[in-house]
Parts: structure tokens; sequence; C-alpha cells
């Protein structure tokens, strides 16, 4: 099966880890510690809003804060979060910023291809610079936006 997967073309592996993080999602989802005893929503109503979370569409059959526990609302943030990073960012991150080791000239290829940069040139720098902008935008509005929530909802 190894064997097989490595002889994919990029778009073959592109499409294959989104299926499996939308798989995968779906899967948590529809564990009973993320769902709400009052909760009807189906594996079907979960299998779409995990393809609408990691596609980014918004789209949701059963309310969030309605069908799911806290636990089911981090698995929702985690893949509203993939899609709106972009899975083959999220990727391309963890193997040259974590792992410290050089990613392989197929995976940058497929990873370049996943994120539409063309060149290679400072590949780990570009990836660290998107996910550096990211964590400050997205702190800076937290911040923002916590002044207004706190007050209203609690902590």
């Amino acid at each position: 099966m190894l064997n097989r997967m490595r002889n994919w073309t990029t778009s073959q592996k592109i499409a294959s880890s989104f299926a499996s993080v939308i798989f995968i999602g779906s899967l948590l989802l529809s564990l009973p510690i993320s769902q709400l005893s009052t909760s009807n929503a189906t594996y079907i109503d979960n299998l779409f809003s995990a393809v609408s979370m990691v596609c980014v569409t918004g789209l949701f059959t059963e309310s969030i804060a309605d069908s799911y526990t806290l636990f089911g609302q981090i698995i929702c943030m985690l893949l509203i979060q993939v899609g709106g990073l972009g899975l083959m960012t999220l990727i391309a991150y963890f193997i040259t910023q974590l792992s410290k080791n050089k990613i392989g000239f197929r995976n940058k290829l497929a990873v370049q291809e996943g994120i539409n940069r063309g060149d290679a040139k400072d590949f780990r720098t570009y990836i660290g610079t998107i996910m550096k902008y990211t964590a400050i935008i997205e702190g800076t509005g937290m911040v923002l936006l916590s002044f207004y929530f706190v007050p209203v909802f609690g902590f």
C-alpha cells in the first residue's frame, strides 16, 4: 500500500489528504464525547459539517452550539483552522519547522502545488511567515473581540 502511495500524483496526494482529514473529523464529531445529549445530528450531518469546515463554506445542517459539547466545538475549530490555513500549509509547517528534517523533493512539489507557490526558494521561511502572521492576526482579533464577548457571555 505504501509503495502505491509513493507513486501517486501530486493531485492524488492532495485529494487524499483532504479526504483523510474530513473522514477523521467526521468520526471525531460522531463520538459520544462530542455530541450533546439533545443533539439530533447523524453521521451524515457530521460528515457534511466536517466537509464544510475543511472547505471553508460555512454550511451546517445542525447548530454547532446546540449539537456539540466543548470537545466537539474544539474539533470544529481545528477543522476550520485546517481549512482556513490550508492543509498543505500545515503539513509543510510541521515537516519543515517542527521536525527540523528536510522535506523531500516530491513532497516539496506536492506542498508547493497545494499552496500555489511557484518557486522553492526559502521555503521554510515562507511557511514560517504564514504561520507567524496568522497567529498575530488571529490573536489580535481574539483580544479585541474579547472586550465585547467576555462581559456579555463570561469567560
